[in-house]
């Protein structure tokens, strides 16, 4: 028969997963109406681009904030001021605002999305040291899950010819009606009120290792994100329809990789899961980059996503590992390395691909997650103090 503290772990498990879907179902629903916001306000791809960026930067400096309130309030304290941010900044973002007033509340949105990836990240890291086997891939899982989700759903009420504000209006609802869930039904962060002095100093070369490892991905995942339909219409004779194909292969295996890696790891280890990983990711790119039609060109994204999906919430397990007792610190530190990822991945490839082509731009991620494979060790488990 189950324990009362079996019973609290797996509703905290729920929760925190409940925490994953509502920051994945978010994002999309800004990224993919930066077209609309485009028409709306009159400006160019150079403009949006300088949004994406405030989003980006106000998320490392809310990663950050949120590091530091976790190891007084708790991580569970965080999500819901995260996910009530962001809903207000999408409410704001449904105004006709001009270009200049988008970027007041996109940094707003982003200061909630670090928020939430920090809490996101501690709670499920919190909460898979307490089930004491392989659980944070899936959390990522439900995450990705929802990022298809929301963008099916801008999707569809594109096709209405509804205004595009109106996701917006759907994604604030969700997140508002699901907050009072998020205040009771959270784990407890182990160092949550520790002093300071008693804590041993944070092991910064190993996490500066994994956090490399996880620019890395995010280089690939941004190449890949923002990329990937342009080098199919560049690089082949491809009808409209198919230019999104490769990124929808991508996340898809994403998301197949995310289902199977916990149960992957628990099997094999870390350290084989990571190493296959990465000869995947590492072929894919590499398969992208000489496909001489379209179709394999889309089977190499969707290999490449094999691969990197499942190496950040490995990163993270490791890192957690290194200092299980001070894990809302290492969670908010690695965040910053998802976001240089995200930048350096998306503004560097077409830099890249101008100044040669477009498949040695794709050569270039394949290069930098192939050298994972020199600290692929440091990611063996260690047992529980």
């Amino acid at each position: 028969m189950p324990t009362a503290a079996h019973a609290t772990l797996t509703r905290a498990r729920a929760w925190a997963t409940v925490g994953f879907v509502v920051q994945g179902f978010l994002q999309p629903l800004v990224l993919t109406n930066l077209p609309g916001l485009e028409e709306r306000t009159g400006v160019g791809d150079t403009e949006v681009s300088f949004i994406v960026l405030s989003v980006l930067v106000l998320a490392a400096v809310g990663s950050l904030v949120g590091g530091s309130l976790a190891v007084r309030r708790g991580s569970a304290f965080l999500l819901m001021p995260a996910f009530a941010i962001q809903a207000v900044a999408l409410l704001l973002a449904m105004l006709d605002l001009p270009f200049l007033g988008l970027f007041p509340v996109f940094a707003l949105f982003g200061f909630g999305v670090g928020l939430g990836d920090a809490g996101n990240g501690m709670q499920g890291l919190t909460i898979q040291r307490a089930y004491g086997r392989p659980i944070f891939t899936t959390f990522y899982a439900f995450q990705t899950a929802a990022a298809i989700a929301g963008a099916l759903v801008v999707a569809g009420i594109n096709r209405t010819g509804a205004s595009f504000e109106v996701s917006f209006l759907v994604g604030a609802v969700v997140a508002l009606s699901l907050l009072m869930g998020l205040r009771s039904g959270l784990a407890r962060d182990p160092e949550q009120g520790v002093p300071e002095s008693a804590k041993p100093p944070l092991p910064w070369r190993g996490l500066t290792l994994f956090g490399l490892v996880i620019a890395v991905v995010y280089i690939g995942d941004g190449v890949v994100s923002t990329w990937s339909s342009i080098y199919i219409d560049k690089s082949f004779v491809a009808a409209a329809a198919v230019l999104p194909l490769g990124y929808a292969a991508y996340q898809g295996t994403v998301l197949i990789a995310r289902l199977v890696g916990d149960r992957v790891v628990a099997i094999l280890g870390r350290v084989f899961v990571v190493c296959f990983a990465v000869a995947l990711a590492t072929a894919g790119f590499v398969l992208v980059a000489v496909a001489p039609t379209v179709w394999l060109a889309v089977s190499g994204f969707a290999v490449a996503g094999l691969g990197l999906g499942v190496i950040v919430p490995l990163s993270f397990s490791a890192a957690g590992d290194l200092a299980p007792e001070q894990i809302d610190e290492v969670v908010s530190r690695l965040n910053l390395f998802n976001y240089v990822g995200v930048v350096v991945g998306s503004a560097a490839t077409g830099i890249i691909a101008d100044a040669t082509n477009w498949q040695f731009a794709m050569l270039v991620p394949a290069a930098l997650v192939l050298g994972i494979f020199t600290v692929a060790r440091t990611y063996r488990e260690r047992p529980a103090a």
